[in-house]
């Protein structure tokens, strides 16, 4: 067998809850679902229930209770079994795949070098799945969990009594379940404390799970964070509460990792590595509305509409060009910025050795903005696409007819723009199947 690749680099971790109540209405309720697809594998979505990450592949959700799935498919990961249809939700582990049914059974499907596929008689009466490594979990509708696949690190091993249980999530070689009390509880892989839930053990509304740490979220609004703590990942600062967005960087080769959460005052608090002053917000520390965290820099988005930048600074992707206001949105690609003004027009700023900052004439009547690698797109009033910077994929040649879009988005050296029709066109560098659109397209409302 084709030796399976491995993911590193950049993960964006975002805090979310990995498996609901049966109270929470399913997909089929929801206002919208988001599709992603390629090697930069998506993880949770705020307030969507409708798609999972595995390491390279991926699951999505439709509304009519069909799953679609892409991206590596080593072990069958990808190939959904017959009848498609009926499902309410998804969850995707490192080489295989689960799907709940509405009638409360699960279906597994992929790599089962460990069992993992295996779910356990009887198949009924589940109401939420998580997926880890080599192992899965099921929630069943009387509070209880069942655990079935790999269990050397006793990760399948669920603590007595298996009850009262409303949430499930999988880590690498670790389990958590979220009680109906608010407490967590955690088993199997410990060496980092990532099981030891601290104390106050209660008012817990949402759970997630990583290889070496775990996440809670608090009814009040402030995060919990505990096992592995390099580079102070898991000491979310004090006051710790109101917490009303989060945003982390992290790439583990480089030992980078630095996280920001905005509150609802509009201050931003930071915690993690800070080698090179991405955590360092600027004064005065205000009236912000938005964040995000790139490659050791950090962005802010003002309520004025200005931006700030800071961190590193080796290409001038700090320097904010003047005027700074009346800023509508930003974006970052790999070393270069750019602003969406209010009349229109786009500023651009940082590396500029591919042409990425060069905006295309005219500056002006555009609507929306995204950042590549070293490549820039532009979305005018029209509908037409604007492309600039790095073209060695052809992640600037927008596909003809150039027209007809109300959305874009950049990734590393690929491009993808949404039509009126809820189509996605896709362009550019296509070695991981990041251009190739699930079938059906359609239906789509943004993309990212």
């Amino acid at each position: 067998m084709m030796k399976r690749p491995r993911l590193t680099g950049r993960m964006l971790v975002v805090l979310a809850t990995l498996a609901l109540h049966p109270s929470v209405a399913p997909a089929d309720d929801a206002a919208g679902s988001i599709v992603c697809w390629g090697a930069q594998v998506c993880g949770p979505v705020d307030g969507l229930a409708s798609i999972a990450a595995g390491e390279y592949h991926n699951l999505g959700l439709k509304k009519d209770g069909s799953i679609v799935a892409w991206g590596n498919n080593y072990d069958g990961q990808c190939n959904v079994p017959s009848p498609n249809s009926g499902f309410t939700a998804v969850a995707a582990g490192y080489y295989n795949s689960l799907g709940l049914k509405k009638d409360g059974s699960i279906v597994a499907w992929g790599g089962n070098a460990d069992g993992q596929c295996n779910v356990p008689s009887p198949n009924s009466g589940f109401v939420a799945i998580a997926a880890g490594y080599g192992h899965c979990l099921g929630l069943k509708k009387d509070g209880s969990i069942v655990a079935w696949g790999r269990s050397h690190e006793g990760q399948c091993m669920v603590p007595s009594p298996s009850a009262d249980f409303v949430a499930v999530a999988a880590g690498e070689y670790h389990s958590v379940g979220l009680k109906k009390d608010g407490s967590i509880v955690a088993w199997g892989y410990n060496p980092y404390g990532q099981c030891n839930t601290p104390s106050p053990n209660s008012g817990f509304t949402a759970i997630a799970a990583e290889s070496r740490h775990t996440l809670g979220l608090k009814k009040d609004g402030s995060i919990v964070a505990w096992g592995y703590n390099g580079d102070g990942r898991c000491n979310v600062p004090s006051p710790n509460s109101n917490f009303v967005a989060i945003a982390s960087y992290g790439n583990n080769q480089a030992g980078i990792c630095h996280s920001l959460g905005l509150k609802k005052d509009g201050t931003i608090v930071h915690w993690g590595g800070h080698s090179e002053g991405q955590n360092k917000v600027p004064s005065p520390n205000r009236e912000f509305t938005a964040i995000a965290a790139g490659y050791i820099h950090s962005l802010g988005l003002k309520k004025d509409g200005s931006a700030v930048v800071w961190g590193r600074n080796s290409e001038g992707q700090c320097n904010v060009p003047s005027p700074n206001s009346e800023f509508t949105a930003i974006a970052a690609g790999y070393y270069h910025r750019l602003g969406l003004r209010k009349d229109g027009s786009i500023a651009a700023w940082g590396r500029n050795t591919k042409g990425q900052c060069n905006v295309a004439s005219a500056n002006s009547e555009f609507a929306a903005v995204a950042a590549g690698s070293s490549h820039s797109l532009g979305l005018k009033k029209t509908g037409m696409i604007v492309a600039w910077g790095n073209n060695s994929d052809g992640q600037c040649d927008v596909p003809s007819p150039n027209s007809g879009f109300t959305a874009v988005a950049a990734g590393y050296y690929h491009s993808l723009g949404l039509q009126k029709n809820g189509a996605i066109i896709a362009w550019g560098n296509n070695s991981d199947g990041q251009c190739d659109v699930p079938s059906p397209n359609s239906g789509f409302a943004t993309v990212i």
